[in-house]
């Protein structure tokens, strides 16, 4: 029970801190937002409570010190100032760092009290309330213990009957923070169940209050109700009865219910609450990611048998042609539209809203513009677009390094861009979108570009490339240049960049994914980075090919085109073999050499070559037999196998064959050279050797 109450803990935890840097960030913007210190505050509150109940105490004194000050501000006793927003984003950070700490070790082991201490200077040094009273139900406890009483008004004991609604999470956390609210103004006496059985039976619907108070009932009342998760409140006042039976002076009557109120006299509180949309109870439920990734694999297993029993219906049709056939056919293709639409029902469950990473950038973005000393906005589009949870996780770390560039390198000073003609302010803008099975992310500033002769220079001056090289690229072949491991062009190292690392972490990081990434730059406008990312990696669309005997598949989103080529439009330059495409000198490999295949004879003319892409760069692959297309489960090639260049994976064919997937990156490098050297194989062509551009020395088995 306790290591689950932990797991939902650190699941909301995750979350409201989330909502806390985002509402911190909106209230330095927006100023004194109604709406943002509402927010924090609620986060903050459900926070401290959630932590009370799990024993973190360090962490709910933090939550409470946070409410204090938001208090004062709600209460217009603090104005919004840079000093409180930095303190606010401190002591969300320090429930970071607890947070972080709960999940490795279980426990806490940063000390907190200068964050506290600091929040708790800014909460003292409010100004005095102009009126008399309490100052707010969360009020500190001293000042609460000292305020005077509300003349006319003797303590009663009330009756508190607390439902939650359905769609609460954490009801035994939310149990808890309902008792401490009411706790802090007034006399909790008890709590019916015990909040010991509470928390051992994991949270209850409904519990009971007996507490003893100056506030009248339906004060009490709306104090509860302030709680987006208490769904209905029943007060009843116990009244001490004289011995003559009359009831006491400063009795109130019991209040009724709210079905019981009459319809001229509706509770303000209850009418506010109802004009509130209230979230759908039931809609979502959390499911274990390990749950989720073996229902995959069991949508996988379907799949490649639907590919069997269709593969295996064609063939006993053409070679029987049978009546009763038929019915297996039409049973075939229903089976292969319901395991369709459980495949994509499946898939949608391990989808994310991208939201989830992006919400992690506009906090990054304005302390790094602080500390960089440029005025920098951030825009954030399409943060509802979905991906498979996997590929978001991954994705995080070269969107940071991508955005960290564009401040550092990208946006140029404020005095800079003013004498260019442009805003003060910089630009950066990250977007995402859906294209057809793919997602394109890309980050894109305003700033000062890319130059070509900047980046040719600095590569040649590395070592990096020669500097005949470098003068023969073209500006884009130079550009492309920042991917390469050790590059930087930055004078002197510094916190954000300058150590030549990142953008080569940036491209394997996203080819890792089976992604793409193209840069765009234009100087003095700006530079964008474009990301095409498949929607999951667990079933892609791969294109069968034959190598002699073998089939191999290729996923669709690196295959370009499919051509024809005649034998002899094959030439050589510099020793490796290049077709003509269009106008376009395209060089071509065969990775039967690679994969030590033996090179099949040809018995006509032409060859298929199958052109794969990444980013900018091309390359033919010269096939035997192209199968055709169709869904492919992607299985890994486990430990025992290991990293194979070329190949990322496997997958079980319609006949129970396995074919293995090959990685168009790995499958790049192979062919320039950065792996191993292509060593063609001379092949025979009608029963002959080949010869010309088709021959070269082997080194094959």
């Amino acid at each position: 029970m306790k290591s689950e109450l932990l797991g939902i803990f650190l699941e909301e935890a995750e979350e409201q801190l989330q909502q806390l840097e985002q509402d911190i960030l909106r209230l330095e913007q927006a100023g004194a937002s109604e709406e943002a210190i509402q927010s924090i505050f609620r986060t903050a509150h459900t926070l401290k409570g959630s932590s009370a109940v799990m024993g973190f105490e360090p962490m709910k004194q933090l939550a409470h010190e946070m409410e204090n000050v938001l208090e004062q501000i709600r209460n217009h006793r603090l104005a919004v100032t840079p000093e409180i927003v930095n303190a606010l984003f401190e002591c969300r950070d320090m429930l970071g760092i607890h947070k972080s700490e709960i999940e490795r070790f279980g426990t806490i082991h940063t000390n907190a009290d200068e964050v506290a201490e600091k929040l708790r200077a800014l909460a003292e040094g409010a100004a005095p309330a102009e009126t008399g009273g309490t100052g707010g139900f969360m009020a500190g406890r001293e000042a609460e213990d000292t305020a005077p009483a509300v003349p006319g008004r003797g303590p009663r004991r009330i009756e508190c009957r607390v439902t939650l609604s359905a769609a609460c999470e954490m009801k035994a956390a939310r149990m808890l923070v309902i008792r401490d609210t009411l706790g802090q103004q007034m006399r909790v006496i008890a709590i019916s169940p015990p909040l010991e059985e509470i928390i051992l039976r994991g949270g209850v619907d409904e519990a009971v209050l007996l507490v003893e108070t100056d506030l009248r009932p339906d004060e009490v009342a709306a104090m509860v109700r302030r709680d987006p998760d208490v769904e209905n409140v029943v007060l009843r006042q116990l009244v001490d009865m004289p011995r003559n039976g009359a009831s006491s002076p400063d009795s109130e009557p019991e209040q009724p219910s709210p079905a019981e109120r009459p319809e001229s006299a509706p509770d303000p509180a209850a009418a506010r609450k109802e004009a509130e949309p209230q979230p759908k109870s039931g809609q979502t439920i959390r499911v274990d990611v390990e749950r989720l990734d073996h229902l995959m694999n069991l949508v996988g297993e379907l799949v490649i048998d639907q590919t069997r029993i269709a593969q295996a219906s064609g063939i006993l049709r053409d070679d029987y042609r049978l009546e009763a056939l038929e019915d297996l056919e039409q049973v075939t293709n229903h089976i292969a539209r319901v395991i369709s639409e459980l495949q994509e029902s499946v898939m949608k469950t391990r989808m994310l809203p991208i939201e989830r990473q992006f919400n992690r950038f506009p906090r990054m973005v304005r302390d790094l513009s602080r500390e960089l000393g440029k005025d920098i906005e951030l825009i954030v589009v399409g943060k509802e677009t979905e991906l498979d949870r996997t590929v978001i996780e991954e994705i995080g770390d070269p969107l940071i390094h991508l955005i960290r560039n564009a401040i550092d390198h990208g946006i140029e000073s404020r005095e800079e861009r003013l004498a260019a003609g442009k805003p003060a302010r910089g630009t950066v803008r990250l977007s995402a979108m859906n294209q057809e099975n793919h997602v394109v992310i890309t980050v894109e500033d305003d700033g000062r570009g890319i130059s070509a002769d900047k980046i040719r220079a600095s590569a040649a001056a590395k070592g990096l490339i020669t500097a005949a090289a470098a003068e023969a690229m073209s500006d884009r072949d130079a550009i492309q240049l920042i991917f390469t491991p050790g590059f930087s062009t930055a004078e002197a190292v510094s916190e954000v960049s300058g150590r030549g690392v990142g953008m080569d972490i940036v491209r394997s990081h996203i080819e890792k994914l089976q992604g793409l990434i193209d840069v765009d730059t234009k100087p003095g406008e700006g530079t964008t980075f474009t990301i095409k990312l498949p929607l999951t990696l667990a079933i892609v669309r791969g294109l069968l090919i034959k190598l002699n005997h073998l089939t191999y598949a290729l996923p669709m989103s690196s295959v370009v085109e499919i051509v024809r080529i005649p034998q002899e439009e094959v030439r050589s330059v510099k020793g490796r073999p290049v077709v003509q495409i269009r106008e376009q000198i395209m060089p071509i490999a065969w990775l039967h050499d690679h994969f030590r295949i033996p090179r099949k004879k040809r018995a006509g003319r032409n060859v298929f070559v199958v052109v794969i892409g990444l980013a900018e760069k091309r390359l033919g692959l010269v096939v035997d037999e192209l199968i055709g297309n169709q869904e492919i489960v992607v299985k890994p090639l486990g430990s025992y196998l290991g990293k194979v260049d070329g190949v990322s994976g496997g997958t079980i064919l319609g006949d129970g064959s396995v074919a293995l997937i090959l990685d168009a990156a790995g499958v790049l490098k192979l062919a320039s050279g950065q792996e191993s050297p292509i060593t063609a194989q001379p092949e025979a062509a009608d029963g002959e050797s080949g010869g010309g551009a088709w021959a070269s020395t082997s080194n094959s088995l």
